[in-house]
């Protein structure tokens, strides 16, 4: 009897009222379907434009963003994943996430202004539901994504460079992540997708993913970089101390599929 996993994997979905929430209903249809043994979300599954820092000079932007809209909209997503188990009964995978920079945007809203803090007439990281949505979540720790370890592979929103946080980031970046820690790694953050296997490490090969994004339309501020953004997720199969043979399910496959 084999003792491999099948993990999936999926960050930087970025709920957002302005985009319609289909897509998580066809992840949910194809996690139902392949039966994984669990699913990593490696953060930004949330947008929250409404509390960006960006839009502060633009009045219309601003009157067009909700907190409320966001919140509902993200937990209308989670809720989508899992739909499919409910209705059939049947058990579903555990589900593993981790806080990525937009959804930590709530507790630096609260940082910088303590009185918005408030469950019911405020704003509240709870509002996410995290512990209703995830078997295990991850919060940021010392001000950095937080970094687990599953069946050998080291997950994280982003690896940070230097000493100031900045995220890692390389035309090589799957290589650079498995220089850095020296072990499996696989982040999200960038958008863009990277694989690096290197196979002569001992006892196990080693691999570094950039798993892309889970978005579901492109973003008007990022210009020419949305077509370096890959949208799909990742599905690893055979996982084992870190060794997996990796499969990639693109947004257009996976409505194919699932969006019938």
């Amino acid at each position: 009897m084999s003792n491999t996993k099948t993990a999936v994997v999926y960050t930087c979905a970025h709920a957002s009222p302005e985009v319609d929430n289909e897509r998580f209903t066809w992840l949910g249809k194809m996690l139902h379907d392949i039966k994984p043994d669990y699913v990593v979300d490696l953060g930004d599954g949330a947008d929250m434009k409404s509390l960006n820092s960006y839009d502060t000079r633009k009045p219309q932007a601003l009157v067009a963003q909700s907190y409320e809209a966001d919140i509902a909209h993200y937990n209308d997503a989670m809720e989508r994943i899992r739909a499919p188990f409910k209705r059939s009964k049947r058990k579903r995978p555990a589900f593993y996430g981790f806080e990525g920079n937009h959804e930590h945007r709530i507790k630096k809203a609260i940082e910088v202004d303590p009185r918005l803090e408030g469950i019911k007439h405020g704003i509240s990281y709870s509002h996410l539901n995290t512990e209703r949505f995830f078997d295990e979540y991850h919060e940021y720790t010392n001000s950095a994504p937080a970094l687990h370890t599953y069946d050998g592979v080291t997950y994280a929103h982003f690896l940070a460079s230097g000493n100031y946080g900045s995220a890692l980031s390389s035309i090589h970046h799957g290589h650079a992540l498995v220089h850095k820690l020296g072990c499996s790694t696989t982040v999200g953050h960038s958008h863009k997708f990277h694989f690096y296997r290197k196979a002569e490490s001992r006892p196990y090969p080693t691999q570094g993913l950039v798993a892309g994004c889970f978005k579901g339309a492109d973003e008007g501020w990022a210009g020419q970089a949305n077509r370096e953004w890959t949208k799909g997720v990742a599905i690893k199969r055979g996982l084992s101390n870190g060794n997996y043979d990796l499969q990639w399910v693109s947004m257009k496959q996976l409505e194919r599929e699932y969006g019938g």
